[in-house]
């Protein structure tokens, strides 16, 4: 049971770094890719964990702890271990990092990338979408709309925000298909092009 709490522990903390990450629209095409690697590297991660879990259990101090506590701490003690870097070395004039850090970078860079390809496909197909169906008066009143009833962003953010759509409306360089295509993206996943 406590090797289960590690695995869901390190598995839940990286569903939210991947969800942190990316903004993948419900209607994506490739889901089945986009899950194997979603779930997969989820997966790879609890199950890690789990190992970790299994070498140190019976060592002091996880030995005298509660069970569940035990598995939450290595669970949360697994992605610790595996940002830890024991060394730089200086090769060809750049400083490369040794341990399992840099393992780990090198196997979240592979996932992520074909997770963006997925998703990238994805927000842009959606994004173009919507910005064609939606005269540019009706997305920039949306895009402020969207600002106003966030919840998440503090006033600073808004105020930001705000000042964003103003600048880009403003914008004589941009032309106004351009400028559905950003305030849609904005709308769609709160990112502000620049």
């Amino acid at each position: 049971m406590e090797m289960t709490i590690a695995g869901i522990t390190a598995g839940v903390l990286t569903l939210f770094d991947l969800d942190r990450t990316f903004y993948v629209p419900a209607s994506a095409g490739g889901r089945a890719r986009l899950a194997f690697w979603w779930w997969g590297f989820i997966l790879v991660n609890g199950l890690l964990a789990v190992g970790l879990y299994v070498s140190l259990a019976t060592v002091e101090p996880f030995k005298g702890m509660e069970p569940i506590v035990r598995g939450l701490v290595i669970g949360i003690g697994y992605l610790a271990l595996i940002r830890v870097k024991f060394t730089t070395f200086n090769f060809g004039g750049q400083d490369v990092p040794f341990g399992l850090e840099a393992l780990y970078d090198a196997a979240r860079g592979f996932v992520y990338k074909r997770i963006n390809r997925i998703a990238k496909v994805a927000r842009t197909t959606e994004t173009l979408a919507y910005a064609a169906a939606h005269p540019l008066p009706a997305l920039i009143s949306e895009a402020k709309l969207s600002v106003d009833n966030d919840q998440v962003m503090n006033s600073d953010a808004k105020r930001e925000a705000k000042a964003w759509i103003v600048k880009l409306v403003q914008d004589t360089v941009t032309t106004d298909e351009e400028k559905k295509v950003a305030l849609a993206t904005f709308i769609l996943s709160g990112y502000q092009a620049q």
